[in-house]
């Protein structure tokens, strides 16, 4: 199994780089003939190696490389910045009026925080490089099950076949960051002949390559969802990234997808109807879902199912400086003299993050630091010592200079969001978090229906204000009436409940505030007030790197 794994891993490498497979398939003989070899494996154990191979594609979402927190399969020096969720936030909201970033010594952040993007930026290679190293792991795993799969039995062949679709669903995540992140970019798939190099496709060409392999996948599963194993994604995982390329779609490829959007949104939303906050499907309490118990939300959970799609983390046998131990450490830390522990329940603080002024003032806190929000319930505000405006980003000294945004936490709650401090990690197990990463929740359905009837027209103005007001309620603020529903008031919604989800970037280009549009935020073209920047940056550059290797054609803006 090492062999495999270290063929997998390095081959995502290889890709992820910008570089062709020089290599064949998993027929590649190891040099030393006693290590295990594919045909040794499935004879002996072909449902264990299959479910093995598998969960390396899970895997490369969750982790830095197949040996936890401590090693990048994509060979950077902070093995952390690697993962694939962190990276994706550096370019998601990083970028944004949501968060400023005040650690610069590694390389390229300041330009991040700044919108200076160029192509030489290294954190740009690494989410580039991420996103392609999970593509490859999926292809890879792909050929591999349809090369192998005469040696499971006939009872395993079912099985077989949905591995498949759970890695094209994987893989369709990576490609909507490098679709909306990075424009044209390569395109592969399990057909593609080993050792040729990615061929570049236009944005709309790799939309209409994802989504159709997207519908065929859900299609495959039927008309009704069966909540697949905790951890793993089935058809409405596929359903719910299908609604997020849709509302995407007029941007990916200059036709708006409005009506798809809300007509496969209602299939999900009516699923879930019956159940939790109002019998929205949501959960009653919204910090729970950020909590180390919040699994219990997630397919098989205990308690309302409003992640639909989520990475798993374990403070002892899912290790990562991604996902939610990242967004944590971040944004805790002593300040002031006061250590702050317990905060997030997480032995590490760093210091480096804070939330940027135009989202704290999305949340309407008063003159003392409160809000009526339940979304900002955690954060550390002027109540705590700490300054609304971020009069500096540099260093330490700019924790503090802007709240901090606290969302995930390292304590587990029960349903009405108390904390059980009987369940929650404590001691050494608070070194890493146990909160699962959530990548799509029920709430963001509910988003995109409401952005599909008031944006694209379609749907029920009726339903829509349910819908809005579901999500509003829940946070414990005023509902909207019709008059409320209004395309600036849709965005500033979709900010105060997704916010550190890994979206914001996407959702300002759709609604044209993002480069050109005239929004600007604190630090937003390297002043302190923000200034406009040229529409080219609604696109990041492909990396240098990548267009020395593969020769594909450079972004609009960025040279040759």
């Amino acid at each position: 199994m090492k062999y495999i794994s270290k063929y997998f891993l390095g081959l995502s490498l290889m890709l992820a780089a910008g570089f062709s497979s020089c290599t064949g398939d998993l027929d590649v003989p190891p040099k030393d003939p006693n290590q295990d070899t594919p045909e040794k494996m499935f004879a002996a154990d072909p449902r264990g190696t299959m479910d093995r191979l598998l969960a390396e594609c899970y895997q490369g979402l969750a982790t830095a490389g197949n040996k936890g927190s401590d090693q990048s399969i994509l060979g950077f020096g902070d093995a952390g910045a690697g993962t694939f969720t962190r990276t994706i936030f550096n370019l998601e909201e990083l970028t944004t009026d949501h968060f400023s970033w005040l650690q610069f010594n590694d390389g390229g952040y300041y330009e991040l925080v700044t919108m200076a993007f160029a192509p030489d930026n290294e954190i740009m290679y690494a989410a580039y490089s991420r996103i392609y190293g999970e593509i490859a792991l999926c292809n890879e795993f792909i050929r591999t099950i349809q090369q192998y799969r005469s040696y499971l039995p006939d009872g395993d062949q079912a099985a077989a076949d949905d591995a498949i679709r759970q890695a094209k669903i994987l893989r369709s995540l990576a490609y909507f960051y490098a679709i909306s992140d990075f424009g044209s970019a390569g395109y592969v798939d399990e057909t593609t002949e080993a050792g040729t190099a990615p061929v570049q496709y236009s944005r709309a060409d790799l939309y209409n390559k994802v989504v159709s392999t997207l519908e065929e996948v859900s299609a495959e599963y039927g008309d009704s969802y069966t909540a697949p194993a905790y951890g793993y994604v089935g058809k409405e995982a596929a359903d719910a990234l299908l609604a997020r390329f849709y509302v995407n779609a007029g941007v990916f490829t200059g036709t708006p997808a409005y009506d798809k959007c809300w007509n496969i949104c209602q299939k999900i939303i009516a699923h879930h109807q019956g159940a939790g906050f109002n019998n929205s499907g949501l959960s009653d309490s919204y910090k729970a879902l950020f909590g180390a118990n919040n699994k219990e939300y997630a397919a098989q959970g205990s308690r309302v199912n409003e992640i639909i799609f989520t990475i798993p983390q374990d403070g002892i046998n899912l290790q990562a400086y991604g996902g939610s131990t990242f967004f944590m450490a971040a944004c805790c830390g002593s300040y002031d003299g006061i250590s702050s522990i317990n905060d997030c329940n997480l032995n590490a603080q760093w210091t480096c993050m804070v939330a940027r002024e135009q989202l704290s003032r999305k949340f309407e806190f008063d003159g003392h630091g409160f809000t009526n929000d339940a979304r900002a319930e955690l954060w550390k505000t002027s109540k705590d010592g700490f300054e609304i405006g971020n009069s500096t980003i540099m260093g330490n000294a700019g924790f503090g200079k802007g709240y901090a945004p606290l969302k995930y936490t390292n304590y587990a709650y029960d349903e009405f969001g108390n904390i059980d401090t009987e369940n929650s990690p404590n001691g050494s197990e608070r070194a890493f978090a146990d909160a699962d990463w959530t990548v799509i929740r029920l709430a963001e359905i509910y988003l995109n229906a409401v952005e599909a009837n008031v944006v694209g027209n379609v749907g029920n103005q009726a339903d829509a204000l349910k819908y809005i007001n579901y999500i509003r309620e829940r946070a414990g603020v005023t509902t909207w009436g019709v008059a409320s529903l209004t395309a600036d008031n849709i965005l500033a919604e979709r900010s105060r409940e997704l916010y550190g989800e890994n979206i914001r970037r996407t959702d300002l280009v759709r609604f044209g505030k993002y480069a050109g549009g005239g929004y600007v935020w604190n630090w937003k073209g390297g002043v302190r007030e923000g200034r406009e920047v040229d529409a080219h940056f609604n696109l990041f550059p492909i990396p240098s790197k990548v267009i020395s290797f593969q020769k594909y054609e450079q972004n609009t803006g960025y040279g040759k």
